[in-house]
């Protein structure tokens, strides 16, 4: 029998080894990104990704490896591949906004979702960061416009509450534009002391958004714990480690636990199990997305107040250009100079701005609109078909 001590030195050789064959593999990458940009290909190619799945699946029988285990491990690779080919040729394309060194705001502190969304977004870049932590979204946006930070960025919407309305109202006004967006899976956890147990908590802290998404949870389980309403959800974390109660928890993220000290007591309590959150970054420099890379385009737009099936014309105007229009929603505004209420629509279309498609679009909606914005045009994260 070998030495357990001798066994485990082994499989860090061979991580290592690992590790050192995926920074080749991104390399290569890189290559392949240069060639595409070139000859001016799409960065998807489905049918390969299929063919060279098949050849790994019959591959690892061959090496005693279950085919399932082989194939998800292939598909995350090949999606981290495709993400590293579409960040170089954007790069390229916006060479001149490119800076060394960079920096973003995010809501909350070190743990919270955004601060996770922040460190994902710039995940690929050599530069040195720096994370400002804001308490509002007011102020995320306020930084990116006064120069502060390059970047920003605000969770949109979640798959089980919905938009964030507060940060629709906030992007109405910004002279920022929408550069990027991404999609973050939301484990929330009640988190804890050691001493903490799930009969005995009585009060509950977190943002008013986790708290929603987590309320079938808490209605069954902890129908009578007190709810305390935090800026962020590393707000929440940080009271509960200063409290050091067994009678106080906090929701939040199970990665970030360990940062406040503290432990996952229940696992999974959101009301969709698979919940996940749309963050969009903001900067004041708007960003080209070439042709190769599918793109999605944000508008915010008003309809003549007085002039019946306005919208429907709008709606049709696009559905005219065969464009998926992806997310419609409306939200309240005063118009303070006639003081009325209007709505304001915002809406998601896959398609580049600098296609004749959306040009025309955008040309066709204006008789119908009352005001018409472009909020960004930005890399589609929503694109499933990430391969190589």
């Amino acid at each position: 029998m070998r030495d357990l001590l001798q066994c485990r030195e082994d499989i860090d050789s061979i991580d290592r080894q690992i590790l050192d064959l995926l920074e080749k593999r991104m390399d290569v990458a890189k290559d392949i990104a240069e060639y595409k940009l070139s000859h001016n290909q799409s960065i998807t190619d489905t049918s390969r990704e299929q063919i060279k799945l098949q050849k790994l699946r019959e591959q690892a029988k061959s090496h005693g490896l279950p085919a399932s285990y082989i194939s998800d491990l292939y598909r995350m690779i090949m999606k981290n591949t495709c993400a590293i080919e579409q960040q170089h040729i954007i790069a390229k394309a916006n060479s001149s906004t490119i800076i060394r060194d960079t920096s973003i705001a995010h809501l909350g502190s070190t743990g919270s979702y955004s601060h996770v969304a922040a460190m994902r977004f710039l995940e690929g870049f050599k530069g040195n960061i720096t994370a400002s932590g804001c308490d509002t979204f007011e102020q995320i946006v306020g930084q990116v416009e006064t120069g502060k930070v390059e970047f920003g960025v605000l969770p949109i919407e979640n798959s089980s509450s919905g938009s964030i309305n507060e940060v629709l109202d906030v992007i109405q006004n910004t002279t920022a534009s929408i550069v990027g967006e991404l999609f973050v899976p939301i484990d929330h956890a009640i988190l804890g002391t050691s001493a903490s147990k799930l009969e005995e908590i009585t009060d509950v802290y977190s943002h008013p958004q986790p708290v929603a998404q987590c309320s079938n949870w808490i209605k069954d389980i902890l129908p009578k714990a007190n709810i305390h309403y935090t800026k962020a959800t590393s707000e929440a974390m940080n009271i509960i480690r200063d409290l050091n109660s067994p009678h106080h928890v906090a929701i939040g993220s199970h990665m970030a636990a360990s940062y406040y000290d503290l432990i996952p007591i229940v696992d999974n309590i959101a009301n969709n199990t698979n919940n996940y959150t749309r963050f969009i970054v903001i900067s004041m420099t708007p960003i080209s997305v070439p042709a190769t890379i599918p793109a999605k385009t944000s508008l915010t737009f008003g309809v003549q107040k007085y002039t019946p099936g306005s919208l429907i014309s709008v709606l049709a105007e696009i559905s005219k250009h065969q464009l998926n229009l992806t997310k419609l929603i409306s939200r309240p505004r005063l118009d303070r100079n006639k003081d009325t209420w209007e709505e304001i629509f915002f809406a998601d279309i896959e398609g580049n701005l600098s296609s004749p498609e959306l040009q025309d679009i955008l040309e066709d909606i204006k008789p119908f609109t009352s005001t018409l914005k472009v909020l960004g045009c930005y890399p589609n994260s929503e694109e499933k078909n990430n391969q190589r």
